[in-house]
């Protein structure tokens, strides 16, 4: 058998094994509802946008810190 034929032969397994697991009726994966990944997206979005305005102020109350402790130009 060829390689290439091989290589078909164990990607076409493979396929058909996925399949069997992420099918939306009988599947075994439990996919979310629209309204998880709507609450779900939300989190994300409003979490991001906390943690960066928290690392920012954080960046800016340091800078601060580090000219007063070398002093120098105006920040």
């Amino acid at each position: 058998m060829s390689k290439i034929a091989s290589w078909w032969k164990e990607t076409s397994r493979f396929l058909r094994e996925v399949w069997i697991e992420v099918r939306p009726t009988n599947g075994r994966v439990s996919w979310p509802t629209y309204e998880n990944v709507k609450v779900s997206t939300k989190v994300v979005i409003v979490s991001s946008i906390g943690l960066g305005l928290f690392i920012g102020l954080l960046d800016i109350l340091f800078g601060k810190v580090l000219t007063m402790i070398i002093g120098g130009g105006t920040v």
